[in-house]
């Protein structure tokens, strides 16, 4: 049975404004979704594969500071160890140690060398004379360079501040150097105590103003020569 006209008038009404507070219909809404949840499905596989990279990053940055930390003490200790050795030739006595400071980590402490020549208190580097800092600088570079060679060493005046005595234990152990690595030792010296000590001499002379000329002696063969005559 059909209903009344005004009823179903109404009822067309109804729907009518049901349809449009519904919009206009997406045809392709379906297709739409698909497109959504395909690229919901990519953003997450990424995401979980970002998560695993920066997991093994962390690993393997904990790995380096770990191999880091081991030979970083194995270098220190080994350096430290000439170092002390070294401290008490040059100074015939006394007692030196490097020391990290500031940190527990290895990787971001600080290095300080304490030293103490005979007679004195133990002490930081920079509370110590010249000469004193000099000589244990000395030690410190020769104690590296025992513990890895590089093939020269340039030693800048490292002995202006040093009197006679402390120059011939410096160029005694500068003889020790070179039996014991094969590194060329290239010092740069005005010590005529120094000089003596060296296989060879190079200067620079002014023959005329503006024009330097480069001069070389082999003392030991001027020796041989002088002993020969």
């Amino acid at each position: 049975d059909l209903a009344p006209p005004d009823v179903e008038s109404a009822a067309l009404d109804r729907l009518t404004a049901e349809r449009e507070r519904l919009g206009p219909v997406n045809l392709v809404a379906e297709s739409e979704l698909a497109e959504i949840e395909t690229a919901r499905l990519t953003g997450t596989a990424e995401r979980d594969e970002l998560h695993e990279a920066i997991n093994r990053l962390r690993g393997s940055i904990g790995s380096l500071n770990r191999e880091g930390r081991a030979r970083l003490l194995n270098a220190y200790t080994r350096v430290d160890g000439h170092f002390r050795s070294l401290f008490t030739t040059l100074f015939d006595g006394g007692q030196a140690h490097l020391e990290l400071i500031e940190s527990d980590d290895p990787l971001e402490a600080g290095l300080e060398i304490m030293a103490q020549p005979p007679g004195k208190r133990l002490t930081a580097l920079t509370l110590l004379s010249g000469g004193e800092q000099a000589l244990t600088a000395v030690a410190l570079i020769f104690a590296l360079f025992l513990t890895n060679p590089a093939p020269i060493c340039v030693l800048d005046e490292v002995d202006a501040p040093l009197d006679d005595a402390n120059v011939e234990r410096f160029c005694d152990l500068l003889d020790r150097m070179t039996m014991e690595t094969q590194t060329r030792y290239l010092i740069v010296t005005h010590n005529a105590v120094t000089m003596s000590r060296m296989h060879r001499l190079y200067g620079v002379t002014m023959i005329e103003k503006g024009i330097s000329r480069l001069v070389s002696v082999d003392l030991q063969a001027a020796e041989g020569l002088i002993a020969a005559a």
